[in-house]
């Protein structure tokens, strides 16, 4: 017996310095001549889940607790498995049962706290890391678990500030960097927080979290190569689950490769089959693949997504999925971008040729710019009184409930026209003082910067200039808001007029858009609005584009009158641009071949 304890304190010896493979050696014969041996067998299963084998380290946990039931250690271990094989729920029960027998276990109180805010009980989890810190007030660990329950509940300076005790305390702690990282993430220093999480990697090149939190990182930046190899890299670390999956999947999608985004959307839903969010991704993937059929029903459970900002709304009325209409009053309503409404209003005189009654609910900043749409027996602004109706329905979730599909999109345009007297304002406008000849073409170059990903849909006007040096074209900027600074940093040529300060509204922009040949814009709601106009328009998309533009076409099933320019490179808008020159130096040249002949 002496040489067995020998051998187990040389083990763990080991075992605490790093050494794993002496370690599991030493363990290993240990249990081969006394099968029976709990500590063995616990410290074994303890290093097997450590060097990325979880499902081994189960075993022998399970074993180790065969041998000794009552061991509050030995249940929080196969809790730490579990909650390494991404079961959550299984580690908070283990953590549990751990802490019913040694309520003083304070490594306990400390990694349930990370499995409650995995099952998203965030309060709880809060509580427990608390319990923790009570009980170790010198532990690192319990600081990055509180650290993290902060993060989870938005307060993220404080965060930042426990991330940063945590590591003060413990220098040598990645998983203190990778909180601080994750920390300076939520508040878009990137920089900081990869310096963070390759910090925590430079401490233990194994830490399979941290590669997974700088994939995701990276994939943010648009650096979907790095993402990838990092995903890779954690997973050969033995770091895999949902939020991995969910993480790489996205990037997959940024790639434009959404079949193979799928793929993980699916391995997430195996898990989490409840989880709107992601059903709501693999929507908007199957849609950009071109598959409305699958697309639309997952697209819908956008609206059971708990977590969306601001909530999606509620009714008592049901919503409206195809069924008879006649003699109802339907309400529609706007509830994404300016751009969707622009997009999805086309369904509206549809919805009231079914024998309805229509209430539209828009922005308000669309409410000019619609009052004379067909089949609207009244239009209200979002926020205003809403009078009673029997029906709801969405605009966006209009495609679903007509069955749409890509060969038989309501795309007749124009289904918007502008203002006939403002119209006749701006055309004088347009041509006061100036050569009629020439193409006449408006520009937009910016979207709303706070929609998730503008910065890559997003060209700014020095990605367009290129274009702007195309001889025998005037040009009109048509941009609005954000985005506008840029003229104060781009220099530009006297064939730009720059309209912006002079547009009251969206009826401004129709009445503009009517004079012109060509509008040149972003993914942004001037394009749908050039689109419902029927006036030619050209878009320029980043590498994935928002699923209504779809892969590989230049046109769009959508908008009749659209050409689509897409970048091949993430980021690179100064080729987007150059092909957009060189097709307008055609177009610039078609017409004045036209106006010479004739």
């Amino acid at each position: 017996m002496a040489t067995i304890i020998e051998a187990l304190l040389a083990a763990i010896d080991h075992h605490q310095s790093g050494r794993l493979a002496e370690a599991a050696t030493l363990y290993g014969r240990i249990l081969e001549a006394d099968p029976e041996q709990p500590d063995a067998a616990q410290f074994l299963g303890v290093l097997h889940a450590q060097a990325g084998r979880p499902a081994d380290g189960v075993l022998l946990l399970r074993r180790a607790l065969a041998l000794r039931p009552d061991s509050a250690g030995g249940h929080s271990n196969l809790a730490g498995a579990r909650q390494t094989m991404g079961d959550a729920a299984g580690a908070e029960a283990g953590y549990a049962r751990a802490l019913r027998l040694d309520p003083f276990l304070a490594d306990a109180h400390t990694s349930r706290a990370g499995a409650l805010r995995d099952l998203n009980r965030v309060p709880e989890a809060a509580r427990s890391a608390q319990r923790a810190l009570a009980l170790l007030p010198a532990s690192a660990d319990a600081l990055v678990n509180l650290a993290e329950t902060a993060l989870a509940e938005g307060r993220v300076m404080e965060a930042e500030r426990v991330a940063r005790r945590a590591a003060a305390l413990a220098p040598g702690s990645p998983a203190a960097l990778m909180m601080l990282g994750s920390a300076c993430a939520a508040q878009k220093r990137w920089d900081e927080a990869e310096a963070a999480y390759r910090g925590a990697l430079d401490l233990a090149r194994g830490y399979g979290a941290a590669w997974g939190n700088l994939g995701s990182l990276l994939a943010g930046q648009g650096r979907f190569d790095e993402a990838l190899a990092a995903f890779a890299t954690a997973e050969e670390c033995g770091f895999s689950g949902p939020s991995l999956w969910a993480a790489r999947g996205g990037a997959l999608l940024a790639m434009a490769r959404p079949v193979e985004a799928l793929a993980d959307f699916d391995r997430v839903l195996q898990a989490r089959p409840g989880d709107a969010g992601m059903r709501w991704n693999r929507g908007f993937a199957r849609l950009l693949a071109g598959d409305c059929e699958g697309g639309w029903p997952e697209f819908d459970w956008r609206r059971h997504d708990t977590r969306a900002e601001p909530p999606w709304r509620r009714f008592a009325q049901p919503t409206w999925t195809g069924g008879d209409l006649a003699g109802r009053t339907i309400l529609l309503y706007a509830e994404q971008g300016l751009g969707d409404t622009l997009q999805f209003v086309r369904y509206v005189p549809l919805v009231a040729a079914r024998g309805a009654r229509v209430i539209l609910e828009v922005q308000r900043p669309l409410v000019s710019v619609l009052s004379g749409l067909p089949g609207v027996e009244r239009l209200i602004a979002r926020g205003d009184p809403l009078p009673d109706f029997d029906l709801e329905c969405p605009l966006i979730s209009l495609p679903r409930a007509f069955g749409t599909k890509l060969d038989d999109v309501p795309a007749a345009v124009p289904y918007l026209c502008p203002d006939p007297q403002r119209a006749a304002a701006w055309s004088k406008r347009l041509a006061d003082g100036q050569l009629t000849d020439g193409l006449r073409v408006g520009l937009v170059w910016a979207g709303n910067p706070r929609f998730p990903g503008d910065a890559l849909r997003s060209p700014r006007l020095a990605g367009l200039r290129p274009v702007l040096d195309v001889p025998g074209v005037r040009f009109f900027g048509l941009q609005k808001g954000p985005g506008r600074e840029d003229l104060e940093r781009v220099p530009m040529p006297s064939t730009f007029t720059d309209l912006g300060p002079d547009i009251a509204d969206f009826v401004d922009t129709a009445a503009i858009m009517a004079n012109l040949d060509l509008v040149i814009s972003s993914c942004t709601g001037p394009a749908h609005l050039a689109g419902a106009l029927g006036v030619p328009v050209w878009v320029v998309l980043p590498l994935s584009p928002d699923w209504r533009w779809l892969l590989g076409r230049e046109d769009s099933p959508w908008y009749p009158t659209a050409r689509l320019f897409r970048q091949t490179r993430v980021g690179d808008w100064t080729e987007v641009a150059g092909r957009v020159a060189d097709a307008l130096r055609a177009a610039s040249l078609a017409k004045a071949a036209l106006r010479t002949s004739a």
